[in-house]
């Protein structure tokens, strides 16, 4: 057990009988606020550029998938062969 999760209730307990308070903290200022805000709006405008970057890869991974016979083809089980197949029925 951490000693924060033991002293901490022993302060708040401590506190309460001595009829102490918990300092507030001070107000913020506009420019705080303001950065804050504009923190949070650029997070939510990666987050959606990343959303629409992951829904974009997805429709171009079914795309791929959709098209059949697009895949390399194996010149040891395929019945072509390749350039420089030998032909045993030859």
């Amino acid at each position: 057990m951490c000693t924060s999760a033991v002293l901490k209730p022993i302060a708040k307990i401590g506190r309460a009988l001595l009829g102490i308070s918990k300092p507030e903290a001070p107000p913020e200022s506009p420019e705080a606020t303001e950065a804050r805000d504009l923190k949070k709006e650029m997070i939510k405008e990666e987050e959606q550029k990343q959303k629409e970057e992951r829904q974009r890869r997805l429709q171009d991974q079914i795309r791929r998938q959709k098209r059949g016979g697009a895949g390399k083809r194996s010149l040891i089980t395929g019945q072509g062969g390749g350039i420089g197949y030998f032909d045993e029925t030859v």
